[in-house]
């Protein structure tokens, strides 16, 4: 019986959730009732793992999150069993779903592009993840890349006096409290988002208490109000011009807004109206055929990495359920729960945290996340995964 190939393509959340959990739980248990034996092999654009969950800490006071404690070589760095794991440092050009090969070409350590190869995959997760419309936000390719843009945006920092983010998400709102921290009404900081509220797609409302601890720091917050465009100035300014009709010149804009599918690898048929990836319940991407998964941000834009933690499950319980013929589990829909899972700093003292239909104390939020920005783990994804 030939060894079945498993390709994961990316190399963030998504990509080593799949690798962890398919050796640890499912690949086991598929094999022991069918006898088949199973390889992986990671295809990532970047050599190391980003740690995004720090990135607003880090670009506003690098002396308590330093830049390079974002980055973590994935090479030599798993736990993963060497004769059943391989990474592969390559930038994926395509796929075909007809002959189910992966298309790429390799990348050595600075980024110099080698030979062009491919894979046949027999099952396929594709797990290629987003970017910010501010690249220091989220990474897209190089690692170094992000390391140059979180250093960029560090310096226009500390040279601004007038800084206005657009965003009512996570990362705005974590951003504008991590400035509100530092520097106080010393700068002038506006945080604008389009909502009735910050963080108002949040099922129980903790963005009320989030523009709370901004106005006490001093961090203008404006809501129902989107920016319409941003224009550079001769003066090295920025013009903001908002719904409501007014305008402004600011020292720095930072766009938080969104995020963007990482999808120019896939198949434009295999996509929705927005650009993601298109699955159905059971997180299949059907159109591709029989075994393709698509897991993470590319799915549709997810508000919290911990979120994985309650799909996956579902995802990898799917797939063994496919790929040993009905003979593990079942097939299990996934269901968006009702109420959100969402963690957010809100400067370097308090948070808002809801989990579960709960809102959690800010104590308790920044104990969680907001004393450091879980910098420790930074790391853990690519020795055991989510």
């Amino acid at each position: 019986m030939a060894t079945h190939e498993i390709v994961i393509l990316g190399g963030s959340y998504g990509g080593f959730a799949t690798a962890y959990d398919l050796v640890k739980k499912h690949i086991p248990a598929v094999t022991k009732v069918t006898g088949q034996k199973f390889h992986l092999t990671m295809i990532s654009l970047s050599s190391h793992f980003h740690f995004p969950v720090a990135v607003p800490r880090a670009v506003v006071d690098p002396s308590l999150v330093p830049f390079a404690k974002l980055e973590t070589p994935i090479n030599g760095n798993t736990k993963l069993p060497a004769d059943q794991f391989t990474f592969v440092h390559g930038e994926i050009t395509s796929f075909e779903t007809s002959s189910r090969t992966v298309y790429y070409t390799l990348l050595d350590d600075h980024y110099n592009k080698g030979a062009q190869t491919s894979i046949h995959y027999d099952s396929l997760f594709i797990a290629l993840g987003s970017h910010t419309k501010h690249p220091a936000f989220k990474l897209r390719g190089s690692h170094l890349e992000a390391l140059s843009e979180m250093e960029k945006l560090n310096k226009e920092i500390q040279a601004a006096n007038s800084i206005v983010i657009a965003g009512g998400g996570p990362v705005a709102v974590e951003t504008a409290g991590e400035l509100g921290s530092k520097y106080g009404t010393s700068k002038s900081i506006t945080i604008i988002t389009n909502g009735p509220k910050l963080l108002h797609k949040v099922n129980p409302d903790i963005g009320t208490n989030a523009k709370y601890y901004l106005d006490r720091m001093g961090v203008h917050v404006g809501l129902s109000s989107g920016v319409t465009s941003a224009t550079k100035l001769e003066s090295g300014q920025t013009r903001i011009e908002f719904t409501k009709g007014d305008s402004v010149d600011v020292d720095l804009y930072i766009d938080a807004t969104g995020i963007i599918p990482n999808n120019e690898p896939i198949p434009k048929d295999l996509l929705d109206t927005r650009g993601f990836l298109e699955v159905d319940a059971y997180q299949r991407a059907t159109k591709a055929g029989a075994l393709v998964y698509g897991l993470g941000d590319i799915i549709g834009g997810w508000a919290q990495i911990g979120e994985l933690f309650v799909i996956k499950d579902t995802v990898f319980g799917n797939w063994a359920y496919e790929v040993s013929g009905g003979k593990i589990g079942k097939e299990t829909a996934w269901v968006v729960p009702k109420n959100s899972m969402m963690l957010v700093p809100v400067g370097t003292k308090k948070a808002v945290a809801t989990a579960f239909g709960w809102r959690f104390p800010s104590w308790l939020g920044w104990l969680m996340k907001g004393r450091d920005y879980m910098i420790g783990r930074a790391a853990l994804p690519v020795q055991a995964g989510v």
